[in-house]
């Protein structure tokens, strides 16, 4: 079993690749506390609290995030030749699929009522931003490449009216279901 192979920057060199792949599963790893914090930080700033859309947001969006750090460090170990490592992450994206979207769409739900009753305070901005941001990241990681702004191949490609691509995990995890089914 290989490793999947980086697409997005194809043309770039594998020490160049991979040090350009490392910012990105820091900075998703990163972020999987510091919007929360963030969130918090600003909600006590204006005296609010959150509620419980707010932490399904939150929860939805960080977990998201740590799929994405998964994500970031399967590249690299596409990249590093390193099979196995790359197998046991896409199990783990593969497995954490489902949850996510569960949660995310428990967000969602959580988010209607709240915003019907209460209009827009702080914690349902909170809330929404957060579940917001959760979907995009699930679109992102399981069916299209939403994020064409780094790379001037994928920027010219969408410009080019080509669409989007998709997902690298998302095939990642296609052809890793499809080997452990037959």
């Amino acid at each position: 079993m290989t490793a999947p192979t980086p697409s997005p920057h194809a043309g770039r060199d594998r020490v160049g690749l991979r040090k350009h792949l490392s910012s990105y599963w820091k900075m998703e790893a990163a972020n999987v506390l510091l919007i929360p914090a963030f969130c918090l930080f600003v909600l006590k700033t204006l005296g609010d609290a959150p509620d419980l859309a707010t932490w399904l947001g939150m929860a939805a969006c960080s977990l998201l995030l740590v799929i994405g750090t998964a994500a970031w460090r399967l590249a690299i170990a596409g990249i590093d030749g390193d099979a196995a490592l790359a197998d046991r992450l896409t199990a783990a994206c593969a497995s954490a699929q489902w949850p996510a979207l569960g949660l995310t769409i428990v967000a969602s739900a959580a988010l209607v009522p709240l915003v019907v009753a209460n209009g827009w305070p702080p914690h349902a901005i909170a809330a929404a931003v957060c579940t917001v941001l959760a979907w995009l990241e699930y679109v992102n990681y399981y069916h299209w490449q939403l994020q064409n702004f780094d790379s001037m191949i994928d920027f010219r490609r969408l410009l080019a009216g080509r669409g989007l691509r998709r997902a690298h995990l998302g095939r990642a995890v296609q052809q890793w279901r499809s080997r452990r089914h037959r």
